[in-house]
C-alpha cells in the first residue's frame, strides 16, 4: 500500500539580492565554486575532492527549503497559518543563489555522508551572496536572517540584515531556556514520505500562498519556538560595525544602432548565419564538408528566402581551388560547430607545433607521403586564422598620454565576424552567460622608438546577460517575464521560441536576466559569437528538456578550442585578408551587401571532386578530396528549416 501524499503549502520569494556573476576588481568571476572546484577528476591518490550542483529536485535541495519554508511561516506568519508550519515550502532559492555540496571521497571513490559512519564529507553550501563566493551560507539556519532580510525590509538596507555575513559582529540576545533544535523545526516533514508529488501532477501548489506581512527582521540566528508561543517582538542591535550599502539598480545599456546594411542584416532574426570573411565547414559535391572562406553572401534571384553563398576553398600555397556556390541552410555551418579532424600526413599528426606558415607544403604535395596536402592545408589554416583579430570600421581615435585608444565598429575575432550591438559567449561566470557589445575599444601603445611598431589589446564593453527560468506551473496563466528592450532582436525571438517548448513540457519560462551593466570583458575572455538555439541547435534544445535540464547548454566550441591557445589574445592582422596569407588567391576580395554576383562575377561550378595529380602518395590519380573529412549524418548539427540562413 503506497504511502499517502503531503501537500505543501509554497512561498515564493519575489525579491533577491542574489548574483551568479560578480565584479572582482573590474574581472567578471563565478560567483560559486571555481572550475577546479568543479573538476572532478580524481588526484594520484584516488581521492576526489570537488563541488556539484545541486538540483531543485535534490532531497538536499528539497529539505533546505522545507526548512526555509517552515522558518518563514512560523516567523511572519498569520495566527490562521500555524497548521501549516511543518507542510510549507520555499518554492526556490531567491534568484541568484544556488546550492552546492561538497563532495571530499575515499581512495576508492566511494563517498560516504556523515549519517553512513564515513569520514567523507558532503557539506551544502549557498552562493548568490552579492559580495563574492567566499560569502556563502552553510544551513538553512546560517540563511534564514537573511531571506526573512529580503522578504520584509523594504528599504533593503543592509544594516538591518541580521545574518551573520551583513552583521558579523552580532551582540549576543539572550535565548529561552532550552531552545528546539533548527532541525525539529521540520522533523515531521523530513521523515514523512519523500515523494510531495500528487499522482496527475508535481508539488500541489495553492496558487494563494500564506501572504508575508512587512516586518522588521529578528536579530540573530532563529530558534525555532513552541507552536503554542507567538515570537517575541525583537531586540535590534543599536550598532553594526559591518555596513553594507544595497547594490544599486541596474539599468541596460542603450544598443548602438547599425551603421551599415551588413550590420543591419546581421541583427535580424532568421538572416544569413555566415558573414563575409568567416572561416565556415561547408558540404562539398558528394557530400563531404571542406573549410573555406565565405567571399560574399546574397539571396537567390528567384524571390524566394533561400540563401546563397561564394565560399572560396581553404588549401596550401600556390594552388587555388576554384570558389564554390553553396545554398545556405544545412550545407554551411559556423567554424566553431565542430571540433577539427586530426591531419592526414603522419609527420603533422606527430609534430603538432608544425603550424600552416612553418609546413613545407611544397614536399607534402610532391606525393613522396601518404597524405592529403588541401586537406591538411585547410585545417591548419583555420587554426592559424582562429588566432588572429582585425578591428574594422574604426569610429573615433583618443589619445591618451602617448597611447591610443581606438573605437571601432567591429572586429574579424577568430574565424568569426562580430558587431557592436550583437552577443557574444563568455568563458567567465557559468560559462552560459553572454555579453551584448556596446564598445570594441583597442588599446595601442608605442614599442620602443619605432613609431610603427606597436602593442595592441582588445577590450569589450557591454551588458553581461545570464539565462534564467521563472516557474510557471499553470501553462493556461504564466507569469509576466521581466521586459528589457536592449536585448537584442535575436535574443529575444529565441527566447519566445524556446518557451514554446518549455511552459508545457517543463512548467517554466526562461528569459535574459542582465546580472551586469557596462562590463569590461578582455577579448581572451570571449568564446565567440552567440548563435540562436532555434536555428543551430534544435535537437540538443528537446534533449536538454526531456532530460529536465533546463534547455541551455554549452553545445558550441570556443575559439582557440583548437590550438589549445584559448588564453591567448591572439595576433593582430592589418586587415582581413592577411590572415588569410597563402591559403587563398592573391587577387580575391570580400564583397559586401546583397547584391547577386552577376555573370562576369560568377564562379565555376564546383568540380565534383579536385584530384591530387601526384596520386597523393597512395598510387591513386583520380584520389577525390570529398572522401575526406565526411563526418557523416550523425555528427551533423541541426540547423533548423533551410530558409533559415
Amino acid at each position: 500500500m503506497s504511502q499517502p501524499l503531503t501537500l505543501f503549502w509554497p512561498i515564493f520569494p519575489q525579491r533577491s539580492d542574489g548574483r551568479t556573476v560578480v565584479n572582482n576588481k573590474g574581472t567578471p568571476v563565478r560567483n560559486g565554486p571555481t572550475e577546479s572546484q568543479l573538476d572532478r577528476t580524481p588526484n594520484e591518490h584516488g581521492q576526489s575532492d570537488f563541488y556539484r550542483l545541486i538540483e531543485k529536485d535534490d532531497a538536499k535541495h528539497v529539505d533546505w527549503r522545507k526548512k526555509l519554508g517552515g522558518m518563514l511561516l512560523r516567523e511572519i506568519g498569520r495566527k490562521e497559518d500555524e497548521d501549516k508550519w511543518q507542510q510549507s515550502i520555499l518554492w526556490d532559492f531567491p534568484e541568484g543563489y544556488r546550492l552546492y555540496e561538497h563532495i571530499k571521497s575515499k581512495t576508492n571513490g566511494e563517498s560516504k555522508n556523515h549519517s553512513g559512519g564515513g569520514h567523507d564529507r558532503q557539506d551544502a553550501y549557498l552562493y548568490g551572496y552579492p559580495k563574492g563566493p567566499r560569502k556563502r551560507f552553510r544551513s538553512p539556519v546560517e540563511f534564514f536572517p537573511h531571506l526573512l532580510w529580503l522578504l520584509t525590509d523594504e528599504a533593503s538596507d543592509y544594516s538591518n540584515c541580521t545574518c551573520r555575513i551583513c552583521s558579523p559582529n552580532q551582540i549576543e540576545v539572550e535565548k529561552p531556556a532550552q531552545p528546539a533544535r533548527p532541525a525539529d523545526i521540520t522533523s515531521s516533514t523530513t521523515t514523512g514520505p519523500r515523494t510531495m508529488s500528487a499522482p496527475n501532477g508535481p508539488i500541489p501548489v495553492n496558487r494563494n500562498p500564506a501572504p508575508i506581512p512587512i516586518r522588521r527582521p529578528s536579530v540573530g540566528t532563529p530558534v525555532a519556538q513552541s507552536p503554542v508561543s507567538k515570537p517575541a517582538t525583537p531586540t535590534t542591535s543599536p550598532h553594526h560595525t559591518a555596513q553594507i550599502k544595497a547594490p544599486p539598480r541596474l539599468e541596460p545599456t542603450s544598443l548602438p544602432q547599425p551603421r551599415t546594411l551588413d550590420q543591419q542584416v546581421d541583427s535580424q532574426y532568421g538572416k544569413f548565419i555566415a558573414r563575409p570573411g568567416e572561416v565556415v565547414w561547408f558540404r562539398r559535391p558528394g557530400g563531404a564538408f571542406g573549410l573555406g572562406l565565405v567571399a560574399r553572401r546574397w539571396s537567390s534571384a528567384s524571390g524566394t528566402t533561400i540563401g546563397m553563398y561564394s565560399i572560396q576553398p581553404l588549401s596550401y600555397p600556390g594552388h587555388a581551388p576554384a570558389q564554390e556556390i553553396v545554398e545556405a541552410g544545412a550545407d554551411v555551418k559556423p567554424w566553431l560547430a565542430w571540433s577539427v579532424p586530426s591531419c592526414t600526413f603522419e609527420v603533422l599528426r606527430q609534430n603538432p607545433h608544425i603550424t600552416y606558415h612553418t609546413a613545407n607544403w611544397k614536399a607534402l604535395a610532391s606525393g613522396q607521403w601518404e597524405g592529403h596536402p588541401e586537406v591538411d592545408a585547410s585545417i591548419l589554416a583555420a587554426k592559424a586564422i582562429d588566432m588572429t583579430y582585425t578591428p574594422f570600421e574604426k569610429l573615433k581615435t583618443i589619445p591618451n598620454n602617448g597611447n591610443e585608444e581606438r573605437h571601432w565598429n567591429g572586429i574579424y575575432y577568430g574565424a568569426e565576424k562580430v558587431w557592436r550591438g550583437e552577443p557574444v559567449r563568455l568563458r567567465l561566470g557559468m560559462g552560459s552567460d553572454v555579453l551584448v557589445i556596446t564598445e570594441i575599444i583597442e588599446k595601442v601603445s608605442p614599442v620602443g622608438t619605432n613609431p610603427h611598431q606597436v602593442s595592441s589589446r582588445v577590450e569589450l564593453r557591454g551588458d553581461v546577460y545570464s539565462y534564467a527560468t521563472l516557474p510557471a506551473p499553470n501553462p493556461k496563466a504564466p507569469p509576466t517575464l521581466p521586459q528589457n528592450n536592449y536585448v537584442p532582436v535575436r535574443m529575444r525571438e529565441d527566447m519566445n521560441w524556446r518557451n514554446q517548448t518549455l511552459l508545457p513540457s517543463a512548467g517554466e519560462l526562461c528569459y535574459w536576466k542582465l546580472i551586469s551593466s557596462n562590463q569590461r570583458v578582455a577579448l581572451e575572455d570571449v568564446k565567440g559569437r552567440w548563435y540562436e538555439i532555434s536555428v543551430l541547435f534544435q535537437q540538443f534544445f528537446w534533449e536538454s528538456v526531456q532530460k529536465k535540464e533546463g534547455g541551455n547548454g554549452s553545445w558550441m566550441n570556443a575559439r582557440g578550442d583548437a590550438t589549445g591557445q584559448s588564453k591567448e589574445h591572439g595576433t593582430l592582422q592589418p586587415d582581413r585578408l592577411a590572415a588569410f596569407a597563402g591559403a587563398i588567391p592573391e587577387q580575391l576580395r570580400l564583397v559586401d551587401g546583397l547584391d547577386p554576383p552577376g555573370d562576369h562575377d560568377k564562379t565555376q561550378p564546383a568540380m565534383q571532386g579536385i584530384e591530387l595529380g601526384m596520386g597523393a602518395g597512395t598510387g591513386e590519380t583520380n584520389f577525390a578530396i570529398d572522401e575526406f573529412m565526411n563526418f557523416g549524418e550523425d555528427t551533423t548539427m541541426p540547423f533548423g528549416d533551410n530558409n533559415i540562413y
